[in-house]
């Protein structure tokens, strides 16, 4: 096939070079699957919000993700959620909406010594994201969450995190269905996102949609949405409320506070909503109006509502609080038994 599949390869291009670079995950790629030409087809017509900065924020996005580990306590929670047994050995992931391998990434910093660590699949919509992906060593793939190039039932867990409300709410019903298809038997799958009457949906409204290049017209998720989703497919489903902030660290006060400043600019792609201030202080007394969550529903009391800049082992901790919405299923080890099936 001569059609581009990535900016910078064509698909058989790049099974060639997975094939000699990460053997694992050239193992459970499946492009003859039914559906899978016109799903190629789709996705070489798709343009993402996350390619570059030109219709979104792609390149601002990358950059704040450099540093890995600002969402190292949600990532580590996560990845429990997913992989709660060490002694299983280390199991084979797929982080769906992995952008340039942020979470991937940020487990290889943290967990690169231990022999459980997990292998880590990044897959996105974005063939910049997964250019730069793969640019960095990571096993990658670029897919549709609602049509994955992966084998039924050739991973451990799926992992839908950090921009599940990308999904058209109509696709979302078959974006579960693809991550437990590819789940094995007792595997686990986490969706990870905001609740849509919480403050971090409110935030994206509030300042994110008039401020951001690409705006922010997507609808988040309810607890009762999530349950559906999961009982849709077949599964139980715990819905679990999940402490997520945005952890940056520096040698003073006011570094920490311009580092976050301009983490949550990046991030979001407001960099000018901050940058017309006149200094970082200013800056910071923005980010705690956007960010003070008050006293909202589901709230652990023993975290912070509102930014806060705290010593920590010698450093200056600056700590923006997010409290994300978790769906945790795991996948039936024998299939389970539908209304008129014989004993």
């Amino acid at each position: 096939m001569r059609a581009s599949y990535l900016p910078s390869l064509t698909l058989d291009e790049y099974l060639r070079v997975v094939a000699t670079v990460h053997p694992q995950l050239h193992a459970v790629l499946d492009f003859e699957r039914p559906g899978a030409a016109r799903a190629l087809g789709v996705l070489a017509a798709t343009s993402s919000e996350f390619d570059s900065d030109r219709g979104g924020r792609g390149d601002s996005y990358r950059r704040a993700q450099q540093d890995a580990l600002v969402r190292w306590t949600g990532i580590r929670a996560l990845l429990g959620l997913l992989a709660p047994d060490p002694a299983a050995g280390p199991p084979l992931l797929l982080d769906v909406l992995g952008g340039d391998g942020t979470v991937a990434r940020a487990a290889a910093g943290r967990l690169g010594s231990l022999d459980s660590k997990p292998t880590i699949i990044t897959g996105d919509l974005s063939g910049q994201m997964v250019d730069r992906a793969l640019a960095q060593g990571l096993p990658a793939v670029r897919q549709a969450a609602q049509f994955l190039f992966l084998r039924a039932e050739s991973v451990d867990g799926v992992l839908l995190a950090y921009g599940t409300h990308h999904i058209d709410p109509a696709d979302r019903p078959r974006a579960v269905a693809e991550a437990v298809r590819v789940t094995r038997p007792g595997g686990r799958i986490v969706l990870h996102d905001f609740d849509d009457d919480g403050p971090m949906a409110g935030f994206f409204a509030r300042v994110v949609h008039p401020h951001a290049a690409g705006g922010h017209a997507y609808r988040h998720f309810t607890r009762s949405g999530l349950a559906a989703l999961f009982a849709d497919a077949g599964l139980a489903v715990r819905v679990l409320d999940l402490y997520d902030p945005l952890v940056v660290r520096a040698g003073g006060e006011p570094e920490a506070k311009e580092r976050m400043c301009r983490y949550v600019g990046d991030m979001y792609g407001v960099g000018a909503h901050f940058a017309a201030l006149e200094d970082v202080e200013a800056a910071w007394r923005l980010l705690e109006r956007h960010f003070d969550h008050g006293t909202p529903r589901h709230w652990d009391p023993s975290v912070p509502s509102r930014p806060v800049v705290h010593r920590r082992d010698g450093m200056y901790v600056a700590e923006v609080p997010r409290m994300a919405l978790v769906a945790v299923a795991t996948k039936p080890a024998t299939p389970a038994r539908r209304l008129g099936d014989q004993p």
